[in-house]
């Protein structure tokens, strides 16, 4: 009977283990001449943390515009973070937009004036990120807990021109 309650219990609160996941920072570290970003992270209310503001592409790219990424992971969330496996492929930006149109676009609510799907070169333009949580949904379930960095690079002709870090904390929550 015991063992019984105890299992059942377990069960419920795997089943109700929901993943919250919230931006901590993010920064633009190089690469002003390409973009200008007035995006931060802000408490929205007691529960939200959003993004806000503006990404200003001062100058058109094109598909000799790489970019690439990798991750890092802090298991502790003490900002020890070791280099970890996953990355997105390494793709020239056109390319890149159109994949990301396909697997996240029913994310894009809140970013107004995004690049049209197969936009290429992509026109200089000022977007808008208003109040925008990170889409908890968009991550697998068994998606490590901990602090999260990913940094995001365009090269061209393989030198560096622009380097933004974001940094997101994923952590179980129970969905009660």
């Amino acid at each position: 009977m015991l063992i019984g309650l105890f299992s059942l219990l377990l069960s419920v609160s795997v089943t109700l283990q929901v993943m919250q996941i919230d931006f901590e920072r993010f920064e633009q570290l190089s690469g002003y001449d390409v973009y200008n970003s007035s995006l931060r992270v802000r408490k929205y209310n007691r529960t939200a943390v959003v993004i806000n503001g503006t990404i200003e592409l001062m100058v058109p790219l094109s598909e000799s515009v790489m970019v690439s990424s990798d991750f890092f992971h802090s298991r502790l969330g003490n900002q020890q973070f070791n280099h970890y496996p996953a990355k997105f492929p390494t793709q020239n930006v056109c390319e890149f937009v159109q994949r990301f149109y396909e697997d996240y676009s029913e994310y894009c609510e809140h970013v107004v004036n995004l690049p049209r799907n197969g936009e290429c070169p992509i026109a200089p333009r000022i977007i808008y990120v208003h109040n925008k949580p990170f889409p908890a949904k968009s991550v697998p379930p068994f998606f490590p807990t901990g602090l999260w960095k990913v940094q995001m690079a365009h090269t061209l002709n393989n030198i560096e021109i622009v380097r933004v870090e974001v940094i997101i904390k994923a952590t179980h929550d129970l969905g009660i």
